[in-house]
């Protein structure tokens, strides 16, 4: 299975619709989202991708996904969303971890993400009793700062779409 990672960042006249339109971004706005936890199953391949190829047959359709999300409506705050993902063996088992933080500039966000993204990696491996090895973990953020209308940031794992039945 292809696990698709891709991301978002969107501005609105509120928090709610900051973040509609980070999912439009993405090409995820038409779907309902079904949150996963963090489990890459075996035989899975994680695929970064620019842009979800919505079709209109799939409006409304589910889309099974692991998230990580900021908004916030404070001028001048920087927020960050980010995934992170590690898998054990050529198998493609692993796991996933979502964070999100905000700071008050760019960089200081991109590290403090970064750096928090590693960490629960290198746990979530120990206490699965695999080994950690940080040049085989993948991340990628999403990071904004809030200018002069709510904000949001936003980093998606798209395993599955599925139609209603």
């Amino acid at each position: 299975m292809d696990i698709y990672i891709l991301s978002g960042k969107g501005e609105g006249q509120t928090l709610l619709s900051a973040f509609d339109a980070a999912l439009k971004d993405c090409g995820m706005h038409n779907y309902n989202l079904i949150y996963l936890s963090s489990i890459i199953p075996p035989g899975s391949r994680v695929v970064r991708i620019d842009r979800f190829p919505t079709q209109r047959e799939q409006y409304g359709h589910k889309a099974y996904v692991i998230k990580s999300e900021a908004r916030s409506d404070k001028i001048g705050v920087t927020i960050g969303a980010g995934l992170g993902w590690y898998q054990f063996d050529e198998g493609g088992r692993g796991v996933f971890v979502e964070q999100h933080v905000q700071t008050g500039d760019e960089k200081n966000t991109k590290e403090v993400l970064q750096s928090i993204i590693t960490k629960s990696i290198h746990d979530l491996c120990a206490f699965r009793d695999m080994p950690f090895d940080p040049t085989k973990m993948g991340s990628l953020l999403s990071i904004t700062k809030v200018e002069n209308k709510p904000a949001c940031v936003l980093v998606l794992a798209v395993y599955e779409l599925e139609a209603w039945t």
